[in-house]
């Protein structure tokens, strides 16, 4: 089973990824939009390079990895249909990280950071589903809280958007 890791060329998703690959035996499923595989190892490597050297990628990316060309705001990614079903049955945990962080495209923002997500929890759905989830972890920003000042804020606090700066919709 793998894990499914959105944001792979991203910084966090990036490190995130290099963390995966050194700390944990599972394969990863990375989702990179790109138009062939070579595109999309290129743009993995130039993510990853600042985490590991390019043998360790090699190895890595060539044993360990299984890249997904397809678009976070796309329908089923925009993945083949067997493509799609490959990704279901070999998922058992998922990791979303990816996110736009354009700020002057309310479009682009709309359509990453919320029809991305419902992607990602669809594929979620029908993973566990097909035969159960590990995990689902998802990966937001301290934005979403609103301004504060020597307050903590907790998982699962409701946000406040009277005081969110970040909602561009």
């Amino acid at each position: 089973m793998a894990i499914f890791l959105t944001g792979s060329t991203g910084y966090l998703g990036s490190y995130l990824a290099a963390g995966l690959f050194r700390g944990h035996r599972d394969s990863l499923n990375l989702l990179v939009r790109a138009k062939s595989q070579q595109e999309a190892r290129e743009r993995l490597w130039q993510s990853l390079q600042l985490h590991m050297n390019f043998a360790e990628f090699q190895e890595h990316a060539g044993s360990r990895a299984q890249i997904f060309l397809g678009d976070l705001t796309d329908q089923e990614f925009g993945l083949v249909h067997d493509e799609y079903q490959n990704l279901i049955q070999s998922t058992d945990s998922l990791i979303h990280c990816a996110a736009s962080l354009n700020r002057k495209s309310e479009k682009q923002c709309l359509n990453v950071n919320l029809r991305g997500t419902l992607e990602v929890i669809q594929l979620a759905r029908r993973a566990h589903d097909h035969h159960g989830l590990r995990r689902f972890s998802h990966v937001s920003t301290v934005a979403v809280a609103g301004t504060r000042q020597d307050e903590v804020v907790q998982e699962d606090t409701a946000i406040d958007w009277t005081r969110s700066d970040y909602d561009p919709y």
